[in-house]
């Protein structure tokens, strides 16, 4: 869809779902994944090394988006010295994330190991019907993204709504709502360490993959697509990392914890409704 969106030159649209992924995961799937432990059970430990790995890569993507979102306001920069900014600092997150995978599945697996080790065993899809389902989806997906993409000027006008909270709330609300079911879920039953793989891995994953893949996208369609996003959402990306990283330091969380994410989400969301075109 991020794809769709910039080559139709819908900048603003792309950095808002960007940002509204990451906070949705970081907030809102993990506040009501933390809530839905709690309600079985106290206090519900996890991991708390995986985590940490996975929320300093989060707190270098925040770096990188606020620091070309800074350079802009500074006197007699120009725009394609931002651009250009941009795009290396895109490459730059694209191989942190390559080798975050590889600390990942390599050198420190250990690190992001399950606190409780049970596993239920269970067969698995074959190699060929894998593919062939993921392409089939891809495709499916492709198609529904361009659609989606080019009704959204449509939705803004006949119903209006902010072009910002669309972008920020609706969309990755309805894009990211197979991860949020399956995060909720999985910490219900207690698998804390799979929940949070899902929503903070997922949150990783988009800030040091799939932004920085959105620029180089841009300059592949000669589209102004940079990390100079605006200081609200710069913002809000900063203080949403520092708050979950305050949240998941000890390894060990309670239902309240959970009610202060979503909180701080539907602040955000608030906000962003009165954010003006």
């Amino acid at each position: 869809m991020c794809v769709q969106a910039v080559k139709a030159g819908l900048i603003r649209v792309v950095q808002g779902n960007l940002l509204g992924s990451i906070l949705s995961n970081l907030l809102l799937v993990l506040g009501m994944a933390i809530c839905a432990s709690g309600v079985q059970r106290k206090s519900q430990a996890f991991n708390a090394q995986g985590v940490a790995a996975n929320m300093t890569c989060q707190a270098v993507a925040s770096i990188s988006v606020c620091l070309p979102t800074m350079f802009r306001s500074v006197s007699h920069t120009a725009a394609e010295d931002e651009l250009r900014i941009s795009r290396l600092c895109s490459l730059n997150l694209m191989f942190v994330y390559g080798l975050f995978l590889f600390f990942q599945m390599k050198t420190h697996p250990d690190l992001f190991a399950d606190v409780e080790e049970e596993e239920e065993a269970s067969e698995g899809l074959s190699l060929y019907i894998s593919v062939v389902l993921l392409v089939i989806c891809t495709m499916v997906i492709a198609a529904c993204s361009e659609a989606l993409v080019g009704s959204i000027e449509g939705v803004s006008e006949d119903h209006d709504l902010p072009k910002a909270f669309i972008g920020v709330i609706l969309l990755p609300i309805v894009g990211n709502a197979a991860e949020h079911a399956t995060a909720v879920a999985c910490a219900y039953k207690g698998m804390m360490d799979l929940a949070l793989g899902v929503a903070v891995g997922s949150s990783t994953q988009i800030a040091l993959f799939v932004v920085p893949c959105s620029v180089i996208f841009g300059w592949i369609y000669d589209q102004p697509m940079t990390l100079g996003f605006r200081k609200f959402d710069t913002a809000c990306q900063l203080l949403s990392v520092a708050l979950v990283s305050q949240v998941l330091q000890h390894g060990n969380t309670n239902w309240l914890h959970g009610a202060m994410l979503m909180t701080t989400y539907l602040l955000i969301a608030c906000i962003t409704w009165f954010i003006p075109e």
